[in-house]
């Protein structure tokens, strides 16, 4: 046995790292370890989220870029949405990941990059550390912060049983003539049971990429991708003198989240335990909303010296009761979309286009409304 801690993070992702300086700024000792030797490397997502939200979160406004334009396409048709005051925006990921890192750091949390989990230490039934392939940890709590994998989840008897995933691939490009105003979202036969985005981030910088739902469809987004890359000066994106300088690739639960991310010693957030919104596969506010209501039950459950699952199951009824209606709505929606093909787009593009901007934008955020489902899925 190398450390003690009362908690220790597998993953440094949003979902990590938010727990991790809620439990530290508890007075906590905390250790957070990572396989990938860079926070925010590599980068697995298109950073798409909104402002009041990240505001909320006390994400800086320099960490992020504004969107004052969504121009939704289907095959044939089209629907503007204007933001005089700009409401959507495109995080600058790598820089989001090492913000939060630091305010972890800040707040007393040990960070271990390099570092792979191999599996929970399990003692009289409760998860009470983890395995590395160098040593082995003691823990009071171990939360998942894995992803999509729910590595430790799984091997501890709460296996989320994922069977349904977003995959993406995108390129990141220089490019100096796109406008860093307007994001463009795709859908139909270009990116087939998924979608397709054009994100700029600032600086001409620009992510253009495919999200495809497995198994829904069988295509590989990387093949749309391209294809798409043809396609997008005929949709009014200017490309001209454009060229990579990233290329990102992405896996995501696109389903709604797991019954049970609480077990004796342990605990799952963000991917891991599907807190992701499945609408359009946005993940990390909501790991970062996670990260924190799972510190702060982590954080009560040790100051009452109890970490049974029946102590650390106040997670999951506060996680359902502020998020679960929305959230299963909005799988309940996408389950439906991934059905449609171009006819059916276009005509219910005739439904998106009466929206008014901003309920096109909460639509979006997984606010979610009877009336707006009914009218998108009835076609009325």
């Amino acid at each position: 046995m190398e450390g003690t801690f009362d908690v220790i993070i597998a993953g440094a992702g949003p979902a990590g790292l938010s727990a991790a300086e809620t439990v530290a700024r508890r007075g906590r000792a905390v250790l957070v370890v990572e396989q990938n030797h860079e926070i925010g490397s590599p980068i697995r997502t298109s950073g798409g989220s909104f402002i009041d939200e990240l505001d909320n979160l006390g994400i800086r406004a320099d960490l992020y870029h504004q969107i004052s334009r969504v121009r939704f396409l289907s095959r044939t048709k089209r629907a503007v949405f204007e933001y005089p005051q700009p409401i959507l925006c495109v995080l600058d990921v790598r820089r989001v990941f090492q913000f939060l890192a630091e305010r972890a750091c800040a707040a007393g949390a040990q960070i271990r990059l390099g570092t792979v989990v191999d599996g929970p230490l399990i003692k009289d039934g409760f998860v009470a550390g983890v395995r590395t392939r160098d040593q082995t940890d003691a823990a009071k709590i171990v939360i998942d912060a894995t992803g999509y994998r729910s590595a430790l989840l799984k091997q501890a008897g709460l296996d989320p049983g994922f069977e349904r995933f977003g995959v993406g691939a995108e390129y990141d490009l220089f490019a100096p003539h796109c406008d860093q105003d307007e994001a463009v979202l795709i859908v139909g036969g270009v990116a087939p049971s998924g979608y397709a985005w054009v994100f700029p981030w600032g600086h001409h910088r620009v992510r253009v990429g495919v999200g495809i739902i497995h198994p829904d469809h069988r295509g590989r987004p990387e093949e749309f991708l391209d294809h798409l890359m043809d396609e997008l000066p005929r949709l009014g994106v200017n490309l001209t003198g454009a060229q990579p300088i990233e290329k990102h690739a992405g896996l995501i639960p696109s389903e709604r989240f797991s019954d049970r991310f609480a077990g004796d010693g342990i605990l799952g957030v963000g991917d891991a335990a599907g807190h992701a919104s499945s609408l359009l596969g946005e993940g990390i506010r909501w790991a970062i909303y996670a990260g924190r209501m799972a510190g702060e039950v982590a954080a009560g459950a040790l100051d009452r010296g109890d970490v049974s699952r029946a102590a650390l199951g106040a997670f999951e009824k506060k996680w359902r009761k502020k998020f679960g209606g929305n959230l299963k709505l909005a799988h309940r929606i996408n389950q439906r979309i991934a059905k449609w093909d171009d006819a059916t787009w276009d005509r219910r593009m005739e439904i998106v286009k009466r929206l008014p901007p901003a309920q096109f934008a909460e639509g979006l955020k997984t606010n979610l409304t009877g009336g707006l489902l009914w009218s998108l899925l009835s076609g009325r």
